[in-house]
């Protein structure tokens, strides 16, 4: 299975915070047109704020680290083999592979009650028996941990359950 990144995976991504997006800024316009002007303005100064600080923040930042991180590369994912930038590895030189993800991730559980960025932005990192670490993102294809599972069957996955910090891609890796 040949993985890139491009605008449909991205805009998979992005859905959660395009629909919250879309239904908070018409209801601020249905504000702005039933309401007083001075009315208007305390209720948007005081609502964006929380909606940028909880909604479009955290997903700017996900988003921008998995791009700088990822935007690259050409993955290719078969059965006990994956080839990143033309350079190939087999299940044997893999040691590990762990999954960085919310725990709504893991349990396949969204909806009203969790973040924009819970189920879509998670990454994996491929440890070598070499040391070297590989990182990919969610951004390459959704189901990309499904994907792996499947491939590589006697390589050891580690599902790490975190926040939003524990998502972010620390450092430059192959």
């Amino acid at each position: 299975m040949n993985l890139k990144i491009t605008l449909k995976s991205q805009l998979k991504a992005l859905i959660e915070l395009i629909i919250i997006s879309i239904i908070y800024f018409g209801l601020m316009y249905f504000l702005y047109v039933n309401t007083e002007f001075d009315l208007f303005k305390i209720l948007f100064w005081s609502t964006f704020s929380f909606y940028f600080l909880i909604v479009v923040l955290p997903v700017a930042i996900l988003h921008l680290n998995y791009l700088n991180n990822n935007c690259f590369k050409e993955i290719v994912i078969d059965k006990n083999r994956l080839i990143v930038n033309a350079i190939e590895y087999s299940s044997e030189d893999i040691n590990e592979i762990n999954v960085f993800a919310t725990k709504q991730h893991f349990d396949d559980s969204t909806g009203a009650y969790s973040l924009a960025y819970n189920d879509y932005y998670y990454h994996i990192e491929i440890c070598l028996k070499n040391n070297e670490k590989i990182s990919l993102s969610s951004l390459l294809d959704y189901k990309l941990d499904k994907i792996l599972k499947e491939n590589f069957n006697s390589v050891k996955i580690t599902e790490n359950a975190g926040g939003l910090f524990s998502l972010l891609i620390k450092g430059k890796t192959e």
